[in-house]
């Protein structure tokens, strides 16, 4: 009797779990472009980088939920060779929606400076976008070894209303977080 008990329920485990994975409409996002610029008089590398392919219909609905839904970018500066990172670096763009104005906010944990926005593909635009970054202080760095730099990004759960579990919202992303490596590079024209 138990064993039956215990099969039923496994199957309906089973059956609820594939419903609601057959429900959410996955993309495979990855980084468009990346670049990097150094200054060599302020001893630091600059990053412009941004994804593609990051937004699904179900992923714009939990934009439009008014929760917060913050998206990680991760900077590591690898020596060519080595597996552990030298130097990183992590920023979180924050994206809410507020329905009562129809107004979509931006902020990013470098600058603290929040951003309106009144057409969600705006928004989306600046959401999925790191501009001007320091990323890597040079001072520290030899001008005879190869370099490279990494990025990732990933989604944070949310707890939406009416729900007892936390909607993981990286499934809306096929559970895999996008990540692009930088050519190597050699730090050039110090100053000293």
């Amino acid at each position: 009797m138990f064993e039956l008990i215990a099969q039923t329920f496994n199957a309906s485990v089973i059956a609820v779990t594939q419903l609601f994975l057959s429900t959410v409409i996955t993309t495979n996002p990855w980084f468009e472009t990346l670049d990097l610029q150094y200054q060599g008089a302020k001893q630091e590398i600059v990053c412009n980088t941004k994804l593609a392919a990051s937004f699904t219909e179900t992923l714009d609905e939990v934009l439009l939920s008014g929760k917060n839904i913050t998206l990680h970018f991760k900077f590591e500066l690898f020596t060519s060779g080595e597996a552990v990172s030298l130097q990183s670096k992590e920023i979180v763009n924050g994206f809410r929606f507020d329905e009562a104005t129809e107004t979509f906010y931006l902020i990013n944990s470098e600058t603290k400076k929040l951003e309106r926005f009144f057409t969600i593909e705006e928004a989306k635009a600046s959401y999925i976008s790191v501009r001007n970054l320091t990323v890597v202080n040079t001072k520290s760095l030899s001008a005879d070894q190869d370099y490279f730099l990494r990025v990732t990004a990933f989604l944070d759960p949310i707890k939406l209303d009416n729900m007892s579990e936390s909607v993981n919202l990286m499934l809306r992303w096929a559970s895999v977080k996008p990540t692009i490596v930088s050519d190597k590079f050699r730090i050039t024209g110090r100053a000293t």
